[in-house]
């Protein structure tokens, strides 16, 4: 009795061993791709900067694939869907964090959803290139997050100053109630207000919600306003220089880099005509690095260029450049290694973080609307 007892103990110890060796083997078997988590809003309201997303995602890497890949090895897209939504963003940030095979994350695109995600990636360590959340608290979320955008401050002071170039000293401000439109709207006035001007009325209003702007404009006709300042995205702000135009104010419009789509053009009409957009890529920059994004990307995709596709491939392309520097899909190897990207030339430009986490001097680009088309003004 006791010899089957002995025996049935070693047994029952070997099976157990194989049993642990083959879930052992199991997960530490090394992934065949390398996954980066794109995130952007694919739907809803705001699903036009997703397709924005998606076209600079797919096009970097189909390069990057072309070219043998990350650490040899290709790369795998994971896609979140915020929907432009800050609790989103936050489901779509846990997703990402409980796989643990995502080792780095292109996104989010608005500034609330990244100022919501943000906190989960820093916390699990997943390196982090924001698109274009432009929100200066982005930059201070932590150590893992980065943008390949400049921030509100470079944005709202350098509009002020080519406001009062122009002779501007009385303006009014009409932005969204996020935390892009709040960031955009208090660094313009404070920077405005200390170069001289003056600013009447900072008016604001519930994206996705409001489509009367009437109480707001009506002030603002009835005021000395010389210039509206609007950081709008194009569904609110194609209403809002309708209305104005209805009402009769003939003040010019000035509006933040969020405008910059063919949607606002398509839903605004002849009333887009002689608004003023900032961006910071347009298809007619004549550097090297430029005309060769737009080639690639009207052959690919048989259409123009946005802003924004831009920005999400040298995201992508500055992640994957970090990975094959740091030579491992460690996350604290791979912040390490965009921390000190310095010189990486892109479509838009060149990006220089060395221990920032947003690039520096980036060139402003003022465009105007003119028959239906955005031009360049200076």
């Amino acid at each position: 009795m006791k010899k089957i007892l002995v025996f049935i103990m070693i047994m029952a110890l070997l099976l157990s061993a194989v049993l642990t060796g083959c879930s052992s083997g199991s997960q530490d078997k090394e992934p065949d791709t390398i996954k980066i988590g794109v995130a952007s809003p694919f739907t809803g309201d705001y699903a036009q900067f997703g397709d924005y997303t998606k076209d600079g995602v797919e096009l970097a890497v189909e390069e990057i694939n072309a070219t043998g890949g990350v650490l040899g090895k290709p790369v795998e897209i994971v896609y979140g869907d915020d929907k432009g939504d800050s609790k989103e963003a936050v489901s779509v940030a846990q997703k990402f964090a409980s796989d643990k095979n995502i080792v780095g994350i292109v996104g989010h695109f608005f500034s609330g959803a990244t100022l919501a995600a943000g906190p989960i990636y820093q916390q699990n360590k997943i390196p982090t290139i924001a698109m274009a959340s432009t929100n200066p608290e982005v930059a201070n979320i932590g150590d893992y997050v980065y943008r390949i955008n400049v921030g509100d401050n470079y944005q709202g002071s350098e509009l002020a100053e080519i406001l009062k170039e122009e002779g501007y000293n009385k303006v009014s401000v009409i932005y969204d109630n996020s935390d892009y439109g709040k960031g955009v709207s208090d660094v313009f006035t404070k920077s405005f207000t200390d170069l001289g001007g003056e600013v009447l009325f900072n008016e604001t209003y519930l994206g996705g919600q409001d489509k009367d702007f009437s109480l707001i404009l009506t002030k603002i006709k009835n005021s000395d306003t010389e210039v509206i300042v609007l950081v709008s995205y194009y569904t609110e702000a194609s209403l809002i220089i309708q209305q104005a135009r209805n009402l009769g104010i003939k003040a010019p419009f000035y509006a933040s880099d969020s405008l910059y789509t063919d949607d606002f053009l398509t839903l605004a009409g002849e009333a887009a005509e002689g608004t003023h957009v900032v961006c910071y890529f347009h298809e007619s920059d004549p550097s090297e690095a430029a005309q060769e994004f737009v080639k690639k990307f009207e052959a690919k995709y048989n259409k123009k260029v946005d802003s924004w596709s831009p920005y999400v491939y040298d995201a992508m392309k500055v992640m994957a450049d970090a990975i094959n520097r740091a030579g491992s899909t460690d996350g604290t190897a791979i912040r390490d290694a965009i921390a000190a990207t310095a010189d990486f030339q892109g479509a838009t430009g060149v990006t220089n973080f060395q221990g920032a986490r947003e690039p520096v001097g980036k060139d402003l680009i003022i465009l105007i609307v003119k028959d239906g088309k955005y031009v360049v003004e200076k």
